[in-house]
């Protein structure tokens, strides 16, 4: 009887091995742009989320030097920071995007009214 040697099926086996690698890889969703990023809901000790506030709310949306900054529950951000575990996807006019794990949530800036007043008196 005539076997044929171990070594034959290596590359078999490590091609098998491969395909299955990537076909996991690519059901994970997107690729990370930056390789050394932690995965979502993942933080290093640094930039580990503080206590959650029950209700996100958006207090401002700045325009500085072309960079929109946003104020959230008392805390700025900008797009691509996280806010209390939520990333910012965007920034618009009068809302923000956030990205809790895949679950989008839409804020939305609410107008108040408040009064400048000018004093002529040197």
């Amino acid at each position: 009887m005539n076997l044929p040697s171990p070594y034959s099926f290596l590359p078999v086996v490590l091609l098998v091995f491969i395909a299955s690698e990537n076909a996991s890889a690519a059901d994970s969703g997107e690729p990370r742009l930056n390789p050394f990023e932690l995965p979502p809901g993942i933080y290093s000790k640094d930039n580990a989320p503080k206590v959650l506030p029950q209700n996100l709310k958006l207090q401002a949306i700045f325009n500085i030097k072309g960079k929109r900054i946003v104020t959230i529950s008392g805390e700025n951000f900008m797009k691509g920071d996280f806010a209390f575990g939520k990333r910012v996807m965007s920034i618009s006019k009068n809302h923000v995007i956030l990205d809790a794990g895949g679950k989008e949530e839409i804020l939305i800036l609410e107008k108040s009214r408040f009064r400048i007043r000018k004093d002529n008196k040197k």
